[in-house]
């Protein structure tokens, strides 16, 4: 029994380590294209246009794509979570809520953004009412599961930092709220923080998960 308890152990820490692998290659992605679309369109200004913008228009493909590939990596960090963190150190609501945010991701994808100065569509009003629920769930559930994190030895190291950056989601999820409702001409800058913080969390989330799935399969 022991032996099979430590095979289907070691095939359970594989399978994070190659979840891991997923949720990293995703998120370089993501950033990678957001990064390169500033510079394919330097008509949008990053300073108060929001990234959705991007799909819209010349290199909109690229954008899309960005979209799933966050929402795929979202739901393999939730996938890799669930599996590789104890009971006590996982966050079911947290987990929930971004995986509410892969959801949110897609219909960003399947319904684009009305860009400023165009006639509203069906399509842009889902956009415009999902995008700040969307990033609400995110901010709360990473906050939550980055609370939890101090409740596993292995992932306690790790507590601190991913506190710190789900702190600095929420402020630039706040910012992004309140250059919305103002109407400072800052929302793009907001959102673009709150989204490099959440690349920052995902990234090393993701890294610590395959580190502990790495030393799980070595012992």
């Amino acid at each position: 029994m022991n032996t099979v308890n430590h095979s289907s152990a070691l095939a359970a820490a594989k399978q994070v380590r190659g979840v891991a692998l997923v949720v990293i290659a995703g998120v370089l992605y993501f950033a990678t294209a957001i990064f390169t679309l500033h510079f394919l369109r330097p008509d949008l200004n990053p300073i108060s246009q929001p990234t959705s913008e991007y799909a819209v228009g010349p290199y909109g493909f690229l954008m899309s794509s960005a979209f799933f590939s966050m929402s795929l990596a979202t739901f393999a960090l939730v996938m890799g979570l669930y599996q590789g963190l104890v009971p006590s150190a996982r966050s079911q609501i947290g987990l929930s809520l971004l995986a509410a945010w892969g959801v949110g991701v897609l219909i960003a994808m399947i319904f684009p953004i009305d860009p400023g100065g165009v006639p509203e569509t069906l399509a842009g009003t889902i956009h415009q009412i999902s995008g700040p629920l969307t990033f609400l769930s995110m901010t709360v559930g990473v906050i939550l599961i980055s609370r939890r994190f101090k409740q596993a030895s292995q992932w306690h190291p790790f507590y601190r930092p991913a506190q710190i950056l789900s702190l600095v989601v929420l402020a630039g999820f706040v910012g992004t709220f309140l250059s919305f409702v103002t109407q400072s001409g800052f929302l793009g800058l907001a959102q673009r923080i709150t989204l490099a913080a959440l690349v920052t969390w995902m990234l090393l989330t993701a890294a610590h998960l395959r580190s502990v799935a790495v030393v799980s399969t070595n012992s």
